[in-house]
């Protein structure tokens, strides 16, 4: 916890061991008045790193005499999960960016809520109604690398997403259930920062999310300094009607991933179009050693949104490689 911040814990509920379940909040005050952001993490328990080291070096930065406004983050939103290293939240197995109850659902009207959903009712009454501006980070877990900024219809997001200055742009939409929906239903604009992940480029995957954060804030008058243009950005499309331009591949039995060595980290970060790899990867059988599949590239040009870049076992009908058609991309050129 930095000096420059306070610090509090949002109690949510008892669990069985009698230990009390509960969130942690930062808040960074401005002595100038303004904007309220809010930054969020581990939402999905196998999803820290590097998610909670930027927030960390976010609040580190910052220095109250140049903001304008007021910053909180959470920087765990599942303890539950990221003790267990989890994506769903143990106990209940939920998705906790699914819980994310709207009035008028049934769900919502339930006197006993579930685990998720208590944290899910704690994170948007003591949290997310207070932002004006909210960016949510997610990433790729134990062997995967994820590289998107994700952005909506609202012109506010999409100048958000341009100004976080990745490579890749993913217009998306929010749905029933999500945090992100819920967080502009009080009122925010929202952006999602799919960065990093896989146990590599860990300061390269900070370095540049914090560069990303400062400038978004510069973006919104948060801070002092010039705004940083964005470069050529590739933009793809996830929202209704073009969920078919994503192509994703799952593996159909457990086992191993291996990926080509041409994928490393160093590619994903990069977020440039690869080409000339037919294979991306392997799933080996962990018990004969035998090649179960193999993920081939669908494009001449892949866009890689999410994919392996170390050797990591994965469950059937997981997310292995998340895909576009660098061809089809429209691109926003500075």
């Amino acid at each position: 916890m930095s000096l420059k911040s306070s610090f509090a814990w949002l109690p949510v509920t008892t669990m069985p061991s009698g230990a009390e379940l509960r969130l942690p909040l930062h808040v960074v005050k401005g002595v100038k008045p303004g904007p309220t952001l809010g930054l969020t993490g581990a939402i999905h328990g196998d999803e820290v790193i590097p998610s909670v080291g930027t927030i960390h070096k976010v609040l580190d930065l910052l220095d109250p005499e140049e903001l304008s406004g007021t910053v909180m983050a959470v920087p765990i939103c599942n303890p539950l999960g990221a003790g267990e290293r989890s994506r769903e939240t143990p106990g209940d197995g939920q998705n906790l960016n699914a819980v994310f109850w709207e009035p008028g659902h049934s769900a919502y009207t339930q006197p006993i809520k579930t685990v998720s959903e208590q944290m899910a009712m704690v994170l948007a009454d003591e949290f997310l109604a207070h932002l004006d501006y909210h960016i949510d980070f997610h990433c790729g877990g134990a062997g995967h690398s994820v590289h998107m900024i994700e952005f909506n219809k609202d012109p506010a997001s999409k100048g958000m997403a341009r100004a976080f200055n990745m490579p890749i742009l993913l217009h998306d939409e929010w749905r029933a259930g999500q945090m992100w929906r819920e967080s502009e239903r009080l009122g925010a604009k929202v952006i999602v920062a799919e960065c990093g992940g896989g146990g590599a480029l860990y300061e390269e995957w900070v370095e540049r999310n914090v560069a990303g954060v400062i400038n978004v804030m510069r973006h919104l008058g948060m801070l002092p300094g010039e705004v940083k243009a964005p470069p050529k950005q590739i933009v793809v499309r996830g929202d209704s009607g073009h969920e078919h331009n994503a192509h994703i591949i799952k593996p159909w039995e457990g086992g191993l991933i291996i990926p080509n060595r041409a994928i490393t980290p160093q590619v994903v970060f990069d977020g440039q179009p690869v080409s000339g790899v037919p294979v991306l990867g392997e799933l080996i059988n962990m018990y004969d050693l035998t090649v179960r599949q193999k993920f081939e590239a669908p494009f001449e040009r892949t866009l890689l949104i999410a994919a392996p870049v170390a050797p990591c076992w994965c469950y059937p009908g997981e997310y292995a490689y998340i895909m576009f058609d660098a061809d089809k991309a429209a691109i926003l050129d500075g």
